[in-house]
């Protein structure tokens, strides 16, 4: 009783500060309990042997790690080209690996990237699977586009891409030249 009875007596700011406080108190609890549960323990089970640190497990169970690491598939997606031709931005790029998608971005900013509403994103990267080779085209969207390309600002490409098995992979490239005004 004496917590509710010093709670009572508190002014209404003192309580929403409160409040929030317990509220903070629970996520900061939750999260840390979330990462105690969810990380691999510092014994070595199921994590992924370190880098440079020697292993205190068996030899067979340090041979089957490895083996494990090794049935990774080998996936790689790498943009060889992104450019600016007139008023449309082009993005060529290759990959390695069992293909099942992908999917390129255009942002706005150099250190603060944000999306841009002026693209048609119905035009998907085209795949080309012989070759192992793709292209994006970013076009002008028609009707109501709320941003327009400036000129003078940077912008980026990124390229997603889902392989089998659930892999997956991205890869990002700094637009070449300028987009016309």
């Amino acid at each position: 009783m004496r917590v509710v009875d010093w709670y009572l007596g508190l002014n209404f700011g003192q309580k929403i500060v409160v409040g929030v406080a317990a509220a903070a108190s629970v996520l900061l609890a939750s999260y840390f309990a979330s990462l105690l549960i969810l990380s691999p323990s510092e014994r070595g089970e199921g994590a992924p042997p370190r880098a440079g640190t020697p292993s205190p497990e068996s030899s067979s169970a340090s041979a089957s790690a490895s083996a494990s690491a090794s049935s990774a598939p080998v996936i790689a997606l790498k943009i060889e080209r992104a450019r600016w031709e007139g008023d449309k931005a082009v993005v060529e790029g290759t990959w390695r690996g069992d293909l099942s998608s992908v999917h390129c971005d255009l942002l706005e900013g150099s250190k603060t990237e944000r999306a841009i509403d002026w693209w048609d994103r119905s035009v998907a990267a085209e795949e080309s699977f012989s070759d192992r080779t793709f292209s994006q085209e970013f076009v002008r969207a028609k009707g109501r586009v709320k941003d327009l390309i400036d000129p003078e600002s940077d912008y980026k490409a990124v390229c997603s891409a889902q392989f089998s098995e659930g892999w997956s992979t991205v890869d990002v490239a700094l637009m070449e030249g300028r987009p016309s005004g």
